[in-house]
């Protein structure tokens, strides 16, 4: 009886792990509004990738990005829809990271800009194109496939 119990207690917690890892999120959610989750929660994308810059103008792409963990310990992908220019952008991003905490290890700007950073064990690259700009983080040293 008690066997019983147990494995019906076990598929049904099982159940609704997986009915809330399919909850949908919107497509794009600005910095300064917070995009409803079908369960009634709330996701603010600014405290998630906490360590990063967003102007105030931009968004997070969420059907592009991968966040893995949060706040200042979050590593993945996160995809910026911005209205800047590449050079405002590449300014923007060259003067903001270190207030963050983020230190400069090298940067090319071009029609495609890149900069990199490292913060403590983690490593940050910023991709700048036309169409948006993506922040790649990870742990230094992590093999990606």
């Amino acid at each position: 009886m008690m066997n019983s119990l147990f494995k019906i207690a076990c598929v049904t917690l099982c159940f609704y792990l997986l009915a809330g890892c399919g909850a949908p999120l919107s497509q794009s959610v600005s910095q300064n509004k917070q995009a409803p989750m079908s369960d009634g929660l709330e996701v603010d994308a600014r405290k998630s990738f906490a360590d990063i810059p967003i102007a105030g103008s931009d968004s997070i792409d969420i059907s592009r990005s991968l966040l893995l963990n949060s706040g200042e310990q979050w590593i993945g992908q996160a995809v910026i829809q911005s209205s800047q220019s590449i050079e405002a952008a590449f300014s923007y991003y060259s003067d903001e990271m270190p207030t963050y905490g983020w230190s400069l290890i090298t940067s090319v700007q071009s029609k495609i800009s890149v900069l990199n950073y490292e913060k403590g064990a983690r490593f940050a690259s910023v991709k700048i194109d036309a169409n948006d700009i993506v922040v790649t983080v990870s742990y230094r040293g992590m093999a990606v496939d």
